[in-house]
């Protein structure tokens, strides 16, 4: 009896138990085996949306297409993943295996939160993947300088900054420009717009929109899980669910100044090679923000972090 015949592809989407294969221009709906680990816990261990796999190609079809067993999980070149808030040490990774990822927070309706986007970005640092902060909602703000006064402090940094409005269309081709032929995602606070602009970036697309809860000024969740959708111009964008708390996971207290890029000047040449930036003396960070070359706010975000994280990683 021939071997069974396996292929290769990565992982679209995930709905419950199944898992939807590309694999050139087809796609296929495969399963798992129970026993299936990669890692040590059972996040590791199962495949999320962007794998590239190995699969068993069955030859059972049925009224919904092809089907398939997978079998192995390639190396992941990067993920994006959060700490959950309630648990120190479980994370949930929100993609693998991407080339970008666009954060995209309002101007206005939901309010603008800086602490957030801060742990965004330092998660996209951390696991080695491009950010793009979409300013989106432009056509609420009241002028020009309220947007560029809100985008300068990031631009400065060196981010590709992008102010956008799904109404107005501000910005939608520059995001287009930066996706094609690359996979990445959208993450951002509930209500922030990702997915209405993810509507004017290829209409057509199968996907739900919500506005702002009037009586919490918060956005309502309308995409309940992660998939990538193919773009007309080549490459694949993901709209992930909306995010009101944002945890580091995988960094120590060590290795988050490395992940803030106003740090970068002057990590290194402390006292204390260990140095963490916050109590030890004769700190090159804490220098740097007492002459204004590191704002307040920055590095406040950076205490608020370090605080949650552990000392060292297991």
């Amino acid at each position: 009896m021939a071997p069974p015949q396996t292929s290769g592809g990565f992982i679209i989407r995930i709905m419950g138990a199944e898992y939807f294969v590309v694999d050139g221009d087809k796609e296929v709906r495969c399963s798992v085996r129970g026993n299936f680990r990669i890692g040590k816990s059972s996040e590791e261990g199962m495949p999320v949306v962007g794998d590239n796999v190995t699969y068993r190609r069955e030859s059972h079809v049925d009224s919904r297409g092809l089907t398939g067993m997978i079998v192995s999980i390639e190396p992941r070149r990067s993920i994006f993943a959060r700490a959950y808030a309630w648990e120190k040490k479980g994370h949930k990774v929100l993609g693998a295996n991407l080339d970008r990822v666009f954060l995209v927070h309002s101007m206005k309706q939901p309010k603008f939160t800086p602490r957030l986007l801060d742990r965004m970005l330092v998660a996209a640092e951390c696991y080695r993947i491009e950010p793009v902060i979409c300013v989106n909602k432009i056509d609420l703000a009241r002028d020009d300088v309220e947007i560029e006064n809100m985008i300068l402090p990031y631009r400065n940094l060196g981010y590709e900054t992008v102010p956008c409005s799904a109404i107005s269309g501000d910005g939608i081709d520059r995001l287009r420009t930066l996706m094609s032929g690359v996979r990445s995602i959208m993450a951002g606070p509930s209500g922030a717009g990702k997915t209405s602009l993810l509507q004017a970036l290829q209409p057509g697309l199968d996907i739900r929109i919500s506005d702002v809860s009037r009586k919490t000024g918060k956005g309502r969740h309308t995409t309940t899980h992660f998939e990538f959708h193919p773009l007309q111009g080549g490459g694949y964008i993901g709209d992930t669910p909306g995010i009101r708390e944002f945890g580091i996971w995988g960094l120590s207290k060590q290795g988050l100044g490395g992940c803030f890029r106003d740090f970068e000047p002057f990590i290194g040449t402390c006292r204390f090679a260990t140095c963490t930036h916050s109590h030890e003396p004769e700190c090159a960070v804490k220098e740097a923000v007492s002459q204004g070359k590191i704002t307040d706010e920055r590095y406040e975000s950076y205490l608020k972090i370090l605080s949650e994280l552990p000392d060292m990683l297991d």
